[in-house]
């Protein structure tokens, strides 16, 4: 028996010594991680809008099979973009990735097995690849390069996968390698596209005629990112950026903020739909200025920003929703913005009201896909009842929605004036009704 409890102590202190071994072998969590594995919840809603269709940024997509075409057009990227400042050398780049290789690591939610030389080579395409599409596209020099911007669908599915939240590198490397290529000058050779065969070689360039001024890599996201939109430089003064899908959300950010200090609401009233709204004398206009988040309601205007909806918006709309679940889940504005949408797009007449409007402008074709989008979208997304960003704007449109006449005269539209025929039934019964009256009247008088 003595022999027995001997070995099963042994049994035991060795599954101990082995589990504490695991502990040591665990990756320390990092407050560096910002790129995430979409969750499975949200990915079985819609698997293709998170995956790459041409090419795969960062570890997670690397060597997958049908991305592979692209890492030749990486290596000319590179190579075109080492050609912009030829006083800077494949080492410069190579070394400050290497200084920076354990942070970059850090920035993903799972261990990246990638040796060193192959993790550095990775970053180093894919990092200067993005920096030259971004600005090849602003310096509008499509005639000089390669096939992809002679093919403008290539174009815009690459600007959608490098907006993929799986499929990223963290912003301080594609601002440290812009910053070492261009320094504070940000002079670059611009290309001559008379002879578009040859002008990738800048040998015979005379520089001095032919440099251009960049802006910041801030300042080039909003110019290629946000068509140009350089006001919104102020959001990112005291802001730092993660990777590309989070200066997207960062540009979409309303202009106020959350207040941290207010209290948080315990209870959350959706208003009805956009037609319910309109029925009961709401009014709908197209917010002029502000982000794409910015509604507001006032003197029974309901005022929401214009809204473009195109092949890849859901895909976009469902990475930035991911992104915030992941990193910003108490502090959600796309989650909520999303979640509000939905609730105010149910039906087809929901999206003609809006489209009529001039709020939303509808590039898929239909109107049920549009009236599809969200609620797809909304598919296994959580959302916060306290502190939800719009629960003010909620309540506004509840209450006036709420108020007797406003429901009074919505119940009537909806019901009684919807169609040609439901008006003339209401209007037959009043004149069945006025007509029993006077016949009464005229009953008692006779008598």
């Amino acid at each position: 028996m003595t022999n027995r409890m001997g070995k099963n102590d042994e049994k035991i202190h060795r599954l101990a010594t082995s589990i504490r071994k695991r502990f040591e072998d665990l990756p320390p969590i990092s407050p560096n991680c910002c790129i995430y594995k979409i969750p499975r919840p949200l990915r079985m809603v819609n698997k293709s809008a998170y995956k790459p269709c041409l090419i795969s940024i960062g570890p997670f997509h690397y060597g997958k099979k049908g991305l592979e075409p692209m890492q030749e057009h990486k290596l000319r990227y590179l190579q075109n973009f080492l050609k912009r400042n030829e006083k800077k050398n494949l080492s410069n780049y190579l070394e400050k990735i290497k200084q920076w290789e354990k942070e970059i690591r850090e920035s993903y939610v799972e261990n990246v097995e990638l040796d060193s030389k192959e993790f550095n080579e990775m970053v180093l395409l894919d990092g200067c690849f993005l920096i030259e599409f971004l600005l090849l596209w602003f310096l509008d020099e499509a005639e000089v390069i390669d096939s992809i911007f002679r093919k403008p669908s290539l174009e815009v599915v690459i600007m959608r996968d490098i907006l993929l939240l799986e499929n990223q590198l963290p912003f301080f490397v594609l601002e440290g390698l812009y910053n070492i290529a261009f320094g504070d000058e940000k002079l670059v050779p611009h290309h001559h596209t008379e002879n578009s065969e040859s002008t990738t070689d800048f040998d015979d360039i005379d520089k001095s005629d032919t440099t251009r001024s960049l802006p910041s890599f801030i300042g080039l996201c909003c110019q290629v990112l946000i068509v140009g939109k350089t006001e919104i430089l102020e959001k990112f003064d005291d802001c730092k950026v993660l990777h590309l899908v989070d200066f997207l959300r960062t540009c979409y950010l309303p202009s106020v903020l959350r207040d941290p200090n207010e209290g948080e609401n315990d209870d959350l009233d959706f208003p009805p739909t956009v037609e319910r709204l309109q029925d009961a004398g709401i009014k709908f206009e197209v917010a002029k200025n502000g982000s794409l988040l910015d509604i507001e309601f006032s003197n029974g205007i309901l005022r929401i920003p214009k809204l473009e909806v195109e092949d890849h918006t859901e895909s976009l709309l469902l990475n930035l929703l991911a992104l915030e679940l992941c990193h910003y889940h108490f502090d959600s504005y796309i989650v909520d913005y999303v979640v509000l949408m939905d609730v105010l797009i149910t039906t087809l007449k929901d999206v003609d009201i809006l489209a009529t409007k001039g709020i939303i402008m509808n590039s898929l074709g239909t109107t049920e896909d549009f009236a599809e989008i969200f609620n797809t979208i909304c598919k296994g997304t959580t959302y916060q009842v306290k502190g939800f960003y719009y629960s003010r704007l909620c309540k506004q449109l509840s209450a006036y929605y709420n108020t007797r006449w406003h429901r009074w005269r919505a119940t009537l539209k909806h019901d009684y004036f919807s169609n040609p025929w439901t008006i003339i039934s209401f209007i037959a019964a009043i004149m069945l009704v006025i007509l029993t009256i006077v016949q009464t009247i005229c009953t008692i008088i006779l008598m």
